[in-house]
């Protein structure tokens, strides 16, 4: 065996190239925190053995074939200002320049047909000549997804205002353009304004059979193949560990969701014969009981549900809980005495890491891990002063606290750490709540309790699928990644305290504005903390992307997942690629956006709610995470992101990690307006 010694910043997540890990094989890895002042122990080694299978087939698609009057289709002159002021012949639809006018058609499909819940994998748009014979010269028009409603009795012009400026598809033959993707998006948003299609110039006209054609056959069809929606299959990987009167369990999503809708999982604690003694139900592949017999053997059963139904249950091995020298509620003391010394210093309450600590009846135990953190602490309240925004007020409360024994010198607490953080930013105090699952490894000698480490909980005990699935779930980020742009094209102008040079904006002077970026800060908002992370510790871009497409409404583009071009979410099964590139990471989010309608944004002073950052840290070649603008008070930028925590300030993400040695080099602010 080989070590590897992998050195990263505060979101270090482990890459592994393909075809490193061998079938088989078993492999260990410890991790341990540094910062400028040291480094903390290696925690508790781990091990993961890789086992590569076949993927399971895929299920049998079924078909929707929809025309005639479920297919609404017209077409109208583009040069108009008026709806009727030129018709195109009889039964036909018209596409390009024709009879001295410039003509687009609109189609409109009715989906309720289409069973709620439905996966789509693909659809195609059939449409007859009726200006030629076989072999017709092929037509190329791009095709555009409407941003608003639009009727036969508008004009032309109002036509392409709902089009917008940019294309779902373009410079492929209609026969050829994949429409899943489209009609997968108009069922997720519950909208459908349907598309147009519209030739880029004055190239001459091709004309088409329309919907009131003689012949059914040559009318327009949209043939939709997808996935009846059922329950979902079992979970995967559902593994149990058994703490001192506690129970956790971890598990990996379904293989196959079952249908298009979100996915819970009741969860129950049962006893050998079956009785259950306790119950939770939540979106998170995580759960907690308390208040168990450690006399009594345990096991969890996993039922995922959706929409539609509740799957299989998986059960695990029945587990037994083990006391744990002087009982748990002392180390859970111990953790709530050291959140609460912390805060003091973050606060400023304490003006040290020894002050806090001698005030607390436990520092002995956690305070050389909070020394090793008060260079950081101080640097960063330092920084934000300098910026008129301080921590005013933060409590930390555990909850679903459980406690195992782990080697024979080590008591590892597996928590989730609720905080509640005051910020004051200007003399203006704001709230905001966060979520950590967390896990915290003390050193038993003796008598002697010693707090060694406090880490992410869900990211230590992650076990990766035998299958593909694996995949996502280690790097959202493909191997081949260009590097960012030599000058940071667009980014914000960052000062030499590495905080952006912020500059009122002239009297007056108002920025385009982006038309859903309410939208796209309200959703990250309120989902920011609440929906779980697919991608685990890669999950930022992919939760910047459905704050766009859900709450913004950014639009579709189709085309193979790994090309820039495109941008599009695939819920269809785990084991394929879920997302294109684009949606599941930062840098190719950012390259995407040169195909995009977008303003770069270079003064705080001007982001808006709704606006994206994307962050690149020293010596990375590439930017490596994004967040969403969700409110600005003169420059004082509000964000929600899948990171640190769940809702951060600007000035706060950039003070932490020069504080941590990890310096933010770039960010980069763009407003998208084509959606």
């Amino acid at each position: 065996m080989h070590p590897v010694s992998v050195e990263s910043g505060s979101r270090a997540a482990l890459q592994i190239p393909e075809g490193k890990l061998a079938d088989g094989a078993t492999y260990r890895w410890a991790v341990r925190a540094c910062t400028g002042v040291g480094c903390s122990p290696w925690s508790t080694e781990q091990s993961m053995t890789v086992r590569v299978q076949p993927l399971p087939p895929t299920p049998a698609t079924q078909s929707l074939v929809i025309g005639d009057a479920s297919l609404a289709s017209v077409s109208t002159a583009t040069d108009c200002d008026a709806a009727g002021c030129a018709t195109p012949p009889a039964d036909t639809l018209r596409v390009g320049t024709a009879d001295g006018h410039l003509w687009a058609t609109h189609l409109k499909a009715d989906l309720a047909a289409l069973p709620k819940g439905a996966r789509v994998t693909s659809a195609n748009l059939a449409l007859t000549r009726s200006d030629c014979s076989a072999p017709c010269e092929v037509q190329q028009p791009d095709v555009y997804e409407l941003s608003s409603p639009w009727t036969s009795a508008q004009s032309g012009k109002d036509l392409l205002t709902a089009s917008g400026g940019e294309t779902y598809a373009s410079g492929t033959a209609l026969g050829d353009v994949e429409f899943g993707v489209l009609v997968q998006s108009w069922i997720d948003r519950g909208g459908n304004e349907g598309l147009a299609l519209i030739v880029p110039g004055a190239a001459s006209a091709a004309t088409y059979h329309s919907g009131t054609a003689t012949d059914p056959a040559k009318r327009p069809k949209l043939t939709i193949e997808y996935l009846p929606p059922t329950a979902p299959e079992a979970v995967t990987d559902v593994v149990a560990t058994a703490g001192d009167t506690g129970l956790l369990a971890m598990w990996n999503a379904p293989l196959n969701g079952g249908a298009n809708s979100e996915i819970t999982y009741v969860v129950k604690a049962e006893k050998a014969d079956g009785t259950v003694v306790s119950t939770s139900e939540g979106p998170a592949p995580r759960a907690v009981f308390t208040g168990l017999d450690n006399a009594t053997t345990y096991r969890v059963a996993v039922t995922p549900k959706n929409g539609v139904g509740s799957g299989p249950v998986a059960r695990t091995p029945l587990v037994k809980g083990e006391a744990v020298a002087g009982g748990e509620a002392r180390y859970k003391d111990y953790i709530q005495a050291y959140l609460s010394a912390r805060n003091k210093v973050v606060t400023g309450a304490s003006p040290t890491t020894a002050d806090a600590a001698a005030q607390s009846p436990y520092g002995p135990v956690f305070n050389e891990v909070l020394d090793t953190q008060e260079a950081a602490i101080v640097a960063n309240a330092e920084a934000l002063a300098t910026k008129g925004q301080s921590y005013v007020g933060i409590s930390s409360a555990l909850t679903d606290a459980m406690t195992v024994n782990g080697s024979a010198d080590r008591v590892l607490v597996r928590a989730t750490v609720i905080q509640t953080v005051t910020l004051r930013v200007d003399g203006v105090d704001q709230l905001s709540e966060d979520r950590f699952a967390k896990r915290f490894v003390f050193a038993v000698s003796g008598g002697t309790v010693k707090l060694e480490s406090e880490s992410d909980d869900a990211e230590a005990g992650q076990t990766l699928s035998a299958t593909a699935a694996a995949g996502a779930q280690v790097s959202a980020v493909p191997a081949d990644s260009a590097g960012a742009p030599a000058d940071d094209t667009g980014a914000l102008t960052l000062g030499e305290d590495g905080f952006p040079v912020a500059e009122a904006p002239a009297a007056g002077v108002r920025t385009a504005a982006y038309v859903n970026g309410s939208g796209t800060a309200s959703w990250a908002y309120n989902n920011a903390g609440r929906i779980y992370k697919e991608y685990r510790s890669n999950d930022c871009t992919n939760f910047v992307s459905k704050a766009m497409y859900y709450g913004g409404r950014m639009k579709m583009r189709t085309g193979w997942y790994s090309s820039d071009r495109v941008w599009w979410r695939n819920p269809t099964f785990s084991w394929v690629p879920k997302n294109s590139h684009t949606w599941s990471a930062a840098e190719n989010l950012r390259r995407h956006f040169d195909y995009r309608q977008k303003y770069y944004i270079t003064q705080t002073y001007n982001l808006r709610p709704g606006d994206i950052l994307l962050f690149r840290w020293q010596g990375d070649p590439r930017y490596d995470h994004a967040a969403v603008v969700t409110g600005n008070n003169q420059g004082a930028v509000r964000i929600a992101q899948h990171g640190y925590s769940a809702h951060d300030t600007l000035s706060s993400v950039i003070s932490r990690n020069r504080a941590n040695r990890t310096p933010i080099a770039s960010i980069i602010a763009i407003r998208p307006v084509g959606a």
